[in-house]
């Protein structure tokens, strides 16, 4: 008796323990047939006497199901069987990965039972081995039953699975031709390899193996070849998968009928792989099947009117029964043109189909063509900012789940070697050469993963690589107040709170003069990301601050909250505290500072805040002016009543205030940043726009910028509502001027536009003077991101929009113009 189970119950009849009676010696006396004609009185010997006449035809019924082990180094299952008059033993069987033997002998009338079995796999059994458990049982009459098998995996781990998913049953193979197979496997120990086996008029056997990485899930196609001897019959395919420890399972079998040629009067089935939006350079593929083999496959394309725009074909040896052809379109039309696709294809006999509907009559597909050329990421992610360097001819653009930056060249229309970058890459801007915006050979990437920002050289390799990861500094915020104890007393009150310094959006201005002169440093301004732990009033706000990554010196964005809240007054106080040695420790805002006046007196400044105004929504948006002198900030959120803000980097800091009749005082430590918009302004753009925003952009000079929310407000520096432009989109955010859009070109219509991402697959064109839309691009997929409109060396415009799977390039070779008049613009 096996040591794994309770012992089997020993049950002994009564009868088996009784001296036979003086009736049943009688009739034993008078022979078989007396017996037979008394069976009725014959007491206990009854059921033995009908079981030796009648016979037991009717075999056990086991099956073995899985039981969940309490271990992963324990095989566990149960046996279940029946008979209708008794069991005399049950036999299992474990073998592949583990081998065992267990036999059960019932010594007494048992017609059911369950017997759980639990089985410890040696240390040396590599995990995942496949197990294989077969049961059977006999009952006292020697019958036997079918046996019940089940597949376990050493470990707890789910068995390798195949199916075969085609053709589907009732296909036809045909003599001499061949039929395309398809595979579906898994295993959680990754798909080596998976193949097949035939029985029946052909019995061969294929596989494919794959190569590393091996996936968990695999989808396989493979040929089976049937010989021109072959006879007809039934054929059955028998699928397999092998597992990366080399373990062998089968799928179900599928049975296939086999035929003649003669036999076959058919017409290809066509299936087309058409889109309703096309490109020039977009391909399409064609499917056909037959059993008597494809000869060729191909489409044809027409115009509205019926005349034939292009077509191609391609041919093959009719000895496959199912053939795929993917074709590039040909179509030669300007876009946005409609036309018309038809695909067909030709059998070994010489007959032609086009595709059909359902009804039968022929699948005539009209399809737009459009502007663009798409290309997807070459390894997917989410795209989240993007800029051009025309020096390169080159689209750069970050990737947040891949940790890079991804390059695309203009050149060959193709994605290049990406850049690795820091953790969870956002914004992305270039390092300003000089103020006649020209951009030097680096990238600027905001790493919102992390603290710090990546300064990208792109002189080096092919396409570039990071060279120095710059720290951002921890900007901390305090209030103080003046608080009154119980029994009277003054004293200073500090509130301090703590905000992320993880960077997201960013720009890049420099100081330099207005001619465009060199830049004299780089002054990146950026937005930062927000988490739920921030101190109240500020879960899941962000700040906006610049860095100078010359001089080091940094700013924390407060002007736009300068005032007092109802009812309290809340002087500022900020200090930088330095990350990795980069810059010092400083006070930026001091809550009292003294301040020297001409006269040589003196007094007491600090800055006061209304702190619900300090920070921003998550997500706040930046964007810098093609020259490099300003900046917009468009603080995001799910509600209205968003606010903006712009920056001049000419300002420069405020050196001296006016404080009434005391006259005008200088500062020992200058705090206030003269660039950023006034407290007032910005309040006032709030009540002109009362929007969501859900992106910026602004021109070349920075006179005008846009604020992408239910449609685009067009401002001007000082946060002025110059227009509204009716684009769509709804949280679309893409949305950028034409490169060489100014403040003083309107009456240059062919350059005073801005391109707008729209609800669908279209860029929406508008004149920035008179705010109408002037035209649509027609795409084939919608832009989810960013939009960037670059003029390229050759002069070409070229505008490039992010979607969901990679970038649309769009190069605009016939000019928008607007037929709307055109002022002058005061700047």
């Amino acid at each position: 008796m096996p040591s794994h189970m309770t012992p089997p119950l020993h049950v002994s009849s009564a009868e088996s323990r009784v001296t036979p009676s003086l009736f049943v010696r009688c009739m034993r006396a008078l022979g078989a047939v007396l017996a037979l004609l008394f069976l009725g009185a014959c007491g206990g010997d009854q059921p033995t006497a009908v079981a030796s006449i009648i016979g037991d035809r009717s075999a056990p019924a086991v099956t073995v199901t899985k039981v969940v082990p309490p271990a992963d180094s324990v095989l566990a299952f149960t046996v279940n069987a029946k008979d209708d008059l008794g069991l005399k033993t049950i036999h299992v069987r474990i073998t592949g990965g583990v081998t065992r033997a267990f036999d059960t002998t019932f010594t007494s009338a048992v017609t059911t039972i369950s017997i759980p079995y639990s089985v410890v796999t040696p240390r040396f059994v590599p995990i995942g081995s496949l197990v294989q458990v077969v049961a059977d049982a006999v009952d006292g009459a020697g019958n036997a039953s079918v046996p019940d098998t089940l597949q376990l995996a050493v470990g707890n781990v789910t068995p390798p699975k195949v199916v075969l998913t085609g053709p589907v049953p009732g296909t036809l193979f045909v003599v001499g031709k061949s039929g395309v197979l398809s595979f579906s496997a898994s295993s959680k120990l990754k798909v080596k390899a998976v193949g097949f086996t035939t029985t029946g008029p052909v019995r061969l056997a294929d596989s494919t193996l794959l190569r590393a990485p091996l996936r968990d899930s695999v989808a396989i196609l493979d040929t089976l070849v049937i010989p021109d001897t072959a006879k007809t019959g039934v054929l059955v395919v028998t699928p397999f998968v092998v597992d990366s420890l080399g373990q062998r399972a089968t799928g179900d079998p599928m049975s296939y009928a086999l035929q003649p040629l003669s036999a076959v009067n058919s017409i290809p089935v066509v299936t087309p792989g058409i889109t309703t939006r096309i490109e020039a350079t977009d391909t399409i593929r064609v499917a056909a099947s037959d059993p008597v083999g494809i000869t060729r496959l191909g489409y044809e394309i027409r115009n509205l009117a019926g005349a034939l725009v292009a077509a191609d074909s391609s041919s093959s040896s009719g000895k496959l029964t199912s053939a795929e052809s993917t074709f590039t379109y040909q179509a030669r039309v300007s876009p946005p043109t409609l036309v018309t696709v038809r695909t067909f294809a030709v059998n070994a006999a010489g007959k032609r189909a086009f595709a059909h509907l359902p009804n039968g009559s022929d699948r005539v597909d009209t399809v737009l063509v459009v502007a663009g050329l798409t290309r997807r990421l070459p390894n997917g992610g989410r795209l989240a900012d993007a800029v051009y360097l025309p020096q390169f001819d080159r689209l750069y653009l970050t990737n947040i789940d891949r940790n890079q930056v991804e390059t695309f060249g203009l050149t060959d229309m193709q994605f290049g070697a990406p850049i690795l970058v820091g953790s969870q890459p956002w914004g992305i801007t270039v390092w300003p050469r000089d103020r006649a915006g020209h951009a030097a050979d680096s990238l600027i990437v905001a790493n919102s993963g992390g603290t710090n920002m990546s300064v990208v050289d792109l002189r080096r390799g092919s396409t570039g690589r990071e060279v120095y990861r710059y720290p951002l500094p921890n900007l901390h915020v305090c209030t103080v107040t003046t608080d009154v104890t119980a029994a009277g007393v003054h004293f200073q009150k500090r509130t301090c709170y703590d905000f992320t310094d993880r960077p997201q959006f960013v720009a890049t201005t420099c100081s330099g003069s207005d001619d465009g002169g060199p830049c004299d440093d780089a002054i990146v301004i950026y937005s930062t990301s927000a988490t739920g732990s921030q101190p109240s009033p500020f879960p899941n706000r962000g700040t906006v601050r610049w860095e100078n990554l010359v001089t080091h010196a940094s700013h924390f964005f407060f002007e736009q909250a300068i005032g007092q809240a109802s009812g309290r007054s809340d002087t500022l106080e900020i200090t930088r505290y330095a990350a990795q040695g980069v810059g010092g420790d400083s006070v930026l805002v001091p809550y009292q500072s003294w301040v020297d006046g001409m006269s040589g007196d003196s007094a007491l400044f600090s800055v006061t805040v209304d702190i619900t105004n300090l920070a921003f929504r998550d997500t706040t948006f930046v964007r810098n002016s093609g020259n490099f002198r300003r900046a917009i900030l468009g603080e995001g959120g799910p509600v209205k009543g968003s606010r903006a803000m712009e920056y001049d980097a000419s300002r420069g800091m405020m050196m001296m205030t006016d404080v009434g009749s005391l006259g005008r005082f200088f500062f020992r430590t200058p705090m206030i940043d003269g660039g950023i918009s006034r407290y007032f302004d910005v309040s006032d753009y709030v009540v002109n726009t009362s929007a969501r925003v859900m992106g910026v952009s602004m021109n070349y000079d920075g006179a005008l910028a846009g604020i992408r929310a239910d449609s685009t407000y067009i401002i001007d520096p000082t946060l002025r509502l110059q227009g509204l432009m009716q684009t769509g989109g709804g949280s679309n955010a893409g949305f950028d001027f034409h490169p060489q859009n100014t403040g003083g070109n309107s009456g240059v219509a062919s350059t005073r536009l801005a391109f707008s991402a729209a609800n669908g697959p279209q860029i929406e064109v508008f004149d920035t003077w008179c705010y109408a839309k002037v035209g649509t691009i027609e795409v084939r997929d919608p832009i989810v991101g960013p939009i960037k409109a670059s003029v390229r060396p050759d002069g070409r415009l070229v505008l490039v929009g992010a979607s969901a799977t990679g970038v649309i390039v769009v190069t605009i070779d016939k000019p928008f113009t607007s037929s709307c008049s055109a002022g002058v613009r005061l700047r």
